[in-house]
């Protein structure tokens, strides 16, 4: 089966995946081989995927900020013979779970995204409020900070 992610930063494609489990909003969906079509929203933004590369089965946890999930039989090559089942996941931001991720530096990182969100917002309390550039800014800091914020606690409890 065929496993797709990707982010406008990150792609992982893996032809090895025997199962996909990922939370939508009509249930837990685990997808493996011959899948019937589907998509939707990932609820939790945490998707697992297993693959069995030379006869070990391995598990990847992937964490996923606004999420969409698709599977299709019908492949990426609709001229190919073979068609398998495909399972594709598009996200804005995504961060691998692995055992050796670290919690101090997760937590690092976000410490440095509202480090700078607070320095951006100072720089907004002396302007007038209408300085665009600075507003983007936060607005996408916002967006790490909060991402991230899933990140060290989803890594606390991996790691527990």
């Amino acid at each position: 089966m065929l496993f797709l992610l990707a982010t406008p930063e990150y792609s992982n494609l893996q032809s090895n995946t025997t199962k996909v489990k990922v939370h939508l909003r009509s249930g837990v969906a685990e997808i493996f081989e011959q899948h019937q079509d589907l998509m939707g929203k990932v609820e939790n933004n945490i998707i697992e995927i297993e693959t069995n590369f030379e006869n070990k089965f391995e598990k990847s946890l992937f964490i996923l900020q606004d999420a969409v999930f698709v599977v299709s039989n019908q492949g990426l090559d609709t001229t190919a013979e073979t068609k398998g089942t495909g399972v594709y996941v598009y996200a804005k931001k995504v961060k691998e779970i692995t055992s050796t991720i670290s919690i101090d530096e997760v937590t690092k990182q976000y410490e440095q995204k509202v480090s700078e969100l607070e320095t951006e917002n100072q720089k907004l309390a002396l302007t007038d409020g209408n300085d665009k550039v600075i507003n983007s800014k936060i607005f996408l800091l916002k967006d790490e900070v909060e991402f991230l914020k899933k990140v060290v606690t989803i890594v606390k409890e991996f790691k527990s």
